[in-house]
């Protein structure tokens, strides 16, 4: 697995961050392979980076100009959910009596 380094408009860069452009063509100039990182670096006042997985690459597809590549792009972050998901509800449970006691102490000190 490779991590590609790469500068981006910042036009573009707000999209790939919102998760609203998943692809991204580019000049077949690198070994790109799915399963690789891309760090897109962009600048808009201070220097940043997003980072996106790529999960598929298209190379000689009608209606693409030869020596580029169309790259699928994820973030890797959605892999995490479900366990992020499952480890916030047990932390909801576990709290659940302590948030029951403060509820029953408010009222108390309103009474």
């Amino acid at each position: 697995m490779t991590t590609h380094h790469l500068k981006i408009e910042p036009r573009w860069a707000a999209r790939i961050r919102a998760n609203q452009k998943t692809a991204e063509v580019r000049h077949d100039d690198r070994d790109y392979q799915a399963g690789d990182r891309i760090q897109f670096t962009d600048h808009d006042g201070s220097w940043y980076y997003i980072e996106r997985t790529i999960t598929h690459v298209l190379r000689d597809a009608p209606g693409l100009a030869h020596g580029y590549v169309v790259l699928s792009l994820q973030d890797s972050r959605i892999d995490r959910l479900p366990g992020l998901e499952r480890e916030n509800l047990r932390l909801e449970r576990s709290n659940r009596s302590l948030r029951a006691r403060a509820r029953s102490l408010a009222r108390r000190g309103r009474a």
